[in-house]
């Protein structure tokens, strides 16, 4: 199956590939604005990258978890909503008080005239502040009254972060890769341009495929990361290591190509999931000889982050194996 897949990879990948195993190391980044800076650079030097070979670029900047995660959720983001890119950081905020879930969503949306209003409370988006935009899913105002709605409708909805009567709601750092900000949002009555809603279902289009496009691309930010590590430290003697991390990319990497949507791709996602996980420990096992080393140090404190979301994703992946027909 690997195989296979590796030989979807197309020639772009392939090139990244063979840069990130040949570059030298990066320069270490000093916080978020750095952070930002490079990757601006990054995605301006290199406008024909797709998202995927973007993830393996910025993950190979990275010098620690927080920013190759924050390549990834950049890169995902560019993939999850490309007609709408824009300059600059980007988050997509679902999540409130409830949850993500559809009927979690109270944010409202009201047409006035031909602009729109929008008003709710996020209670997570990523990189807080430091965002240029945000892509917020809303609901219409008239399903609020409508007790028969079987799920109410939603859109997303392209919000300015400088937008009048957006305000941020600063959070602690949490307790693994606290480099990277996050904070709740709330919208008072925010005025929107026609073209501020996205077309299509805020849920089938945007929201629940984004789940997937997340997981593959933080993946491919990771898994650079990790080999930028075993360059580092391991060099030819990990020759075995350096051999699986790259494979697992170029599976990842051809797996971002595939419908997001897809059983089969959520049932082979969750088998380069655990197989990365794998290759984590394996990472985390090298760099636990040099305790010294202030990347084992960040390693070790920011692991927690590999298992995120590992309820949601074995349910994902139990559901495509019994779309699939692979359960007894």
């Amino acid at each position: 199956m690997q195989n296979d897949m590796q030989n979807d990879i197309n020639n772009d990948t392939h090139d990244v590939l063979v840069d990130l195993l040949q570059a030298p190391a990066a320069a270490p980044l000093a916080d978020l604005a750095d952070w930002r800076q490079r990757w601006l650079a990054l995605m301006a030097a290199h406008p024909d990258d797709s998202p995927a070979d973007r993830a393996i670029r910025g993950g190979a900047m990275a010098d620690r978890l927080g920013w190759a995660f924050s390549a990834g959720y950049q890169a995902a983001m560019m993939a999850g909503f490309p007609q709408d890119a824009v300059a600059g950081l980007q988050a997509f905020c679902a999540t409130e008080a409830g949850g993500n879930r559809p009927r979690d969503i109270s944010t409202v949306l009201q047409r006035e005239g031909d602009q729109w209003r929008m008003s709710g409370v996020k209670t997570w988006s990523t990189f807080g502040q430091a965002c240029d935009t945000l892509f917020v899913v809303a609901r219409f105002e008239d399903d609020c009254h409508e007790k028969d709605v079987p799920r109410p409708r939603l859109k997303v909805v392209r919000v300015p972060a400088s937008a009048a009567g957006v305000e941020f709601q600063p959070q602690p750092p949490l307790p693994f890769i606290p480099e990277v900000p996050h904070c709740g949002v709330a919208f008072e009555s925010v005025v929107l341009p026609e073209d501020a809603v996205l077309p299509g279902d805020g849920y089938s289009d945007y929201l629940k495929p984004f789940r997937t496009i997340e997981d593959i691309h933080v993946m491919l930010a990771l898994l650079a990361y990790a080999l930028r590590e075993v360059r580092r430290l391991g060099g030819a003697s990990e020759a075995s290591l350096l051999s699986a991390l790259g494979a697992a990319m170029a599976s990842a990497a051809a797996l971002a190509r595939r419908d997001p949507a897809a059983p089969l791709t959520h049932w082979l996602l969750d088998v380069a999931l655990n197989d990365a996980a794998a290759l984590y420990e394996r990472v985390g096992q090298l760099l636990a000889e040099h305790p010294a080393d202030p990347a084992t140090t960040r390693w070790q404190r920011d692991a927690r982050l590999f298992g995120i979301a590992g309820k949601a994703r074995a349910l994902r992946a139990q559901r495509a194996r019994e779309l699939l027909g692979l359960t007894s």
